[in-house]
């Protein structure tokens, strides 16, 4: 999943719809999964931006629910292109 995330987050992905489909599976089948991986992208992150791109983590699970239906999933979806924009502001 990290792999995924680095993807997403510092490479041009032309396709975020087709890599957030696993994403969002990886994390509901282990929820531990993705603080661990939130707190390992934010240590390789400039301190000055660990409250500012938290807050990026939080706003990517928001009114996403534990389900893989067809409506969390965009939800998701949508969440991580939002989630992508705003982390890459600097």
């Amino acid at each position: 999943m990290r792999t995924l995330f680095e993807i997403v987050l510092f490479e041009d992905c032309g396709n975020q719809w087709s890599l957030s489909r696993p994403m969002l599976s990886l994390i509901l089948i282990n929820e531990q999964i993705f603080p661990d991986l939130k707190a390992r992208i934010l240590a390789s992150q400039p301190v000055d931006q660990h409250q500012r791109l938290s807050l990026c983590f939080d706003k990517l699970m928001a009114d996403v629910t534990r389900s893989l239906d067809s409506k969390n999933r965009d939800k998701f979806t949508q969440n991580l292109t939002v989630f992508r924009h705003e982390f890459r502001v600097k």
